[in-house]
Parts: C-alpha cells; sequence; structure tokens
C-alpha cells in the first residue's frame, strides 16, 4: 500500500508498507505528518478543489483553530454513475451535527470530509489495527465525545459506491458493527449531551431508537437501546415536550399531508410518544405528490423530515413498556 502525506514544504511524499489494513497504513501516514492537520483520502474518493481550505476558512470563522471540521459529501453510485448528496441539516439541527458524541453515533461522518488537528492524535493514539471495519467510527468516538465540532454545509467530498468494496464485502465487518454501537451506547455519559438541545440519556436512548428501529444496520445493538430506556427515568419535561409535538402535528392552522407509503412507521412512532394523529393529517400515496394542491399552511412531509421533530420528543414509558410487552414488540 502507498500512502501519500502531505509534507510543509507543499509536496507530497510517499510512503510504501505491506498491506495491513486501512489502519496500519493511516497510522504510518500520522507518525510521519509533519503538519497541523490530518485529512486523508480514500483510493475510491475524490476531494472537490476547494476542500482544505474551506476547511481552514470555517475553523476561523468560528476563532477556533483547535477543532474539527467535516462537511456534506456526495456519493457516486457505480456503475449507474448517479450521485446522492447527504446534507445532515436537512434533517439535523446544527447542534446536532457538531455535537462530539454524536457524530459518530448518529452515523453523520465521511471519514474523507474530516479536517483533524494534529495534537488530537498525540493525545487519543493512532488507529486501532485490531479492527479492519469500524477503527474509523471507534476513533471519532473516543477523540470527539465531550468536544464541540464545526460541520460545513458544503459537499466537499465525492465517494465512489461499488460492489467491490470492503464496507460491502468484509464479512467481519458486522461483527464489529455489533460491538462497536453496544459499546458506544454503554459508554455514554450525561456531558455527552452538552450543546445538543437533549435534556437527559433518557431523551438521548430515545433519539437513538427512533434513529435506528426498523434499520438492519443497527438492528443488532436494538436490544440495548430498549435495555438503557427502561433503566432510566424519563425525561422530567417529557409532557411539555409531548404537548408541544402535538401541537405541531394537529394545530387547528394546517393541514399535515404524509406519505400513505410510510403510514404504519409514521403512526407507529406518534403512538410511542402519546401523540394521536388528529384529522387534518391526511396520508396520501407518493404518485399523487404532484397533483397535491397545497394552499396557504399545508405542508407534505416525509418521515425522516419528521425525525428532528421525533428526535425532540420522548418515547413515553409507559406506552413503550407496553409495545415491548405486544406481539408487534416480540416480533421486533
Amino acid at each position: 500500500m502507498i500512502l501519500p502525506c502531505l509534507m510543509p514544504i507543499g509536496g507530497v511524499k510517499y510512503f510504501e508498507k505491506e498491506n495491513g489494513g486501512v489502519s496500519t497504513a493511516l497510522n504510518l501516514g500520522i507518525k510521519n505528518m509533519r503538519g497541523k492537520y490530518f485529512s486523508w483520502l480514500s483510493h475510491d474518493d475524490v476531494y472537490m478543489p476547494e476542500k482544505v481550505q474551506v476547511e481552514i476558512d470555517a475553523l476561523r470563522q468560528v476563532g477556533d483553530m483547535s477543532r474539527v471540521v467535516y462537511s456534506n459529501w456526495s456519493s457516486l453510485k457505480m456503475p449507474e454513475g448517479k450521485i446522492e448528496e447527504f446534507d445532515g441539516t436537512l434533517v439535523y439541527r446544527q447542534e446536532f451535527l457538531e455535537t462530539g458524541a454524536f457524530a459518530p453515533l448518529f452515523g453523520f461522518i465521511s471519514g474523507c470530509s474530516l479536517l483533524i488537528p494534529k495534537f488530537l492524535f498525540d493525545v487519543y493514539g493512532g488507529f486501532d489495527e485490531t479492527f479492519r471495519a469500524v477503527q474509523d467510527y471507534k476513533k471519532w468516538f473516543e477523540m470527539f465525545r465531550g468536544r464541540r465540532l464545526v460541520y460545513v454545509r458544503q459537499s466537499l467530498i465525492l465517494s465512489r459506491q461499488h460492489a467491490e468494496q470492503t464496507t460491502h464485502t468484509y464479512s467481519v465487518r458486522i461483527g464489529e458493527e455489533y460491538w462497536l454501537y453496544c459499546w458506544m451506547i454503554y459508554n455514554l455519559h450525561k456531558d455527552d449531551l452538552v450543546g445538543s438541545g437533549l435534556t437527559d440519556l433518557y431523551h438521548l436512548y430515545s433519539a437513538l431508537f427512533t434513529k435506528w428501529f426498523g434499520n438492519g444496520f443497527f438492528q443488532h445493538a436494538f436490544p440495548f437501546i430498549i435495555q438503557k430506556i427502561m433503566e432510566l427515568p424519563e425525561s422530567p419535561d417529557a409532557d411539555e415536550r409531548v404537548k408541544k409535538f402535538d401541537s405541531i402535528i394537529n394545530g387547528k392552522k394546517f393541514k399535515t399531508y404524509f406519505p400513505k407509503e410510510q403510514e404504519d412507521a409514521i403512526r407507529f412512532h406518534f403512538s410511542l410518544r402519546g401523540v394521536k394523529l388528529g384529522v387534518n393529517v391526511k396520508f396520501i400515496p407518493f404518485e399523487n405528490v404532484a397533483n397535491l394542491k397545497l394552499v396557504k399552511n399545508d405542508c407534505f412531509l416525509t418521515i425522516y423530515e419528521l425525525i428532528q421533530l421525533l428526535l425532540d420528543t420522548p418515547i413515553r414509558k409507559k406506552l413503550f413498556a407496553e409495545w415491548l410487552n405486544s406481539q408487534e414488540g416480540q416480533q421486533a
């Protein structure tokens, strides 16, 4: 494996080593780097020409050159050639995206979009070489938690997605993901909430349930989330949050339209928060959206656009326990 490492003089120096996995190559680069910031580019991916400059400018704008920066990113689906951009701010508030523990826990980060001050590797060490698939997110959680990140709402990375990637072919990945997410869940601390807008750990675990329920990528850690929700006291302001959520969805001043195809999932998440959908909530098929005649104060929302509201509203513990003991909960 040949690893490029940026040098202070502005040139590029190459180091060659036997293939020992991604972590060993990254650690070799970190060991030999002489600059102030770390940024890597995988052989499948492409930097936008302005990537580093935009991120340095973002640090200058916030007035703190010691923070970590990351950005939107785009994926190039091969062989179709279709480009899709991930913009976290379409689903999450900025404070979520810039909360150090949440960025890896909720899967926000494309590693090549990062710009990391070198001193953080001096403090936390390099990547764990015993992992072959999740060494990056393990390090991000260790390194970023308790810190405020900087999120740039601009796509600075183009990542090629194809069938040959380790991400898709490496069989041990499932086992490593199981360990990683359970480890992150159990190591969360109330200090990890600072700046996120959430009030307590119960609220955070409820948010994780909302984010990952029904998602095969995360469901092997699902029992641990359930255990945490059942162990922790309910959010002290849950009643007020549910009332606010109910007023937003069922307000008399506007009608809300949801996709018919997502009706079961939407009703499920609302019911666990004690919100009964009113008569102004309508479900219509996706194919009818284009012909939907919206008037003032009407809105059409998908379940993804509702995630932020759902995260702000804790799951009701009693209702969750009832669901867990039901046939549907046992099947899940």
